[in-house]
């Protein structure tokens, strides 16, 4: 289902804007679900492929730190609790960062709070890859994880190289991007004012870096983890309505 979406996308990326109405006459014609709201604000899509469901998302942002419009990709892939890796654009890291440290040391807090989104938990909490070996990936991202072996692998691959790919076109500038894998699943969120065709196959294709990468890793990784066991655990973090990305009304 990834490839015949980012198909799709790629033919119209030369024709311009396709528009909302463009996209929904695609969706009905390959079958998947599709709404959208009657003021045009926000649509989704559903795209069922070998029992999983892959949902694409536009529309208000959930995050404060997304401005305007977002655009959020979740695919349900059943990884190993092990797999929690997160990265993001540079200066969104930095931002969060600064945010995270003023807010704790202004309210003079020594617990985590719960109710701040997970991205700025993780933040505070889990160690960073070091990205030195690629200047281009050190420069324009941060990769963190509860497991550092992990995380170097999962960059290390498919998902580094469109990453890098992706620094000169879709994330050349400085708009807010997160890839995350938690939970079994895979998250992508980023700030998009408007679905343009092109950066839509764009996203889809560092979306499906990510899951390729994620399910290299699970095939590696012996039964039960063995040594790829994460040294923390996931039960720090207890699931809330603010850490599913694709969280909103139907």
């Amino acid at each position: 289902m990834l490839s015949s979406l980012k198909r799709w996308w790629a033919r119209s990326s030369g024709h311009g804007s396709a528009g909302l109405d463009a996209i929904e006459a695609w969706a009905a014609q390959s079958g998947l679900r599709y709404r959208r709201d009657e003021d045009g604000q926000r649509f989704v899509i559903e795209a069922p492929s070998a029992g999983q469901t892959l949902r694409m998302e536009w529309g208000p942002s959930q995050r404060s730190y997304i401005a305007g419009d977002e655009l959020r990709i979740c695919l349900d892939l059943n990884l190993p609790g092990a797999l929690q890796l997160m990265a993001m654009t540079r200066p969104l890291m930095e931002r969060l960062e600064q945010e995270t440290f003023e807010r704790y040391t202004q309210e003079a807090q020594t617990i985590i709070d719960m109710s701040h989104p997970e991205e700025m938990r993780w933040l505070a909490m889990f160690p960073k890859i070091d990205l030195s070996f690629d200047k281009v990936l050190q420069a324009r991202y941060g990769v963190l994880g509860v497991n550092t072996v992990l995380g170097m692998a999962w960059i290390n691959g498919p998902l580094g190289e469109q990453l890098q790919q992706s620094a000169q076109t879709l994330l050349a500038g400085d708009d807010p991007f997160v890839l995350m894998a938690m939970r079994g699943k895979v998250y992508l969120r980023m700030q998009l004012a408007q679905p343009q065709p092109q950066s839509l196959s764009q996203c889809l294709e560092v979306f499906d870096a990510a899951v390729q990468s994620a399910l290299q890793l699970t095939g590696q990784m012996p039964p039960g983890g063995g040594d790829w066991a994460p040294t923390a655990s996931s039960s720090w973090f207890a699931p809330s309505a603010l850490d599913d990305p694709t969280r909103g009304p139907p």
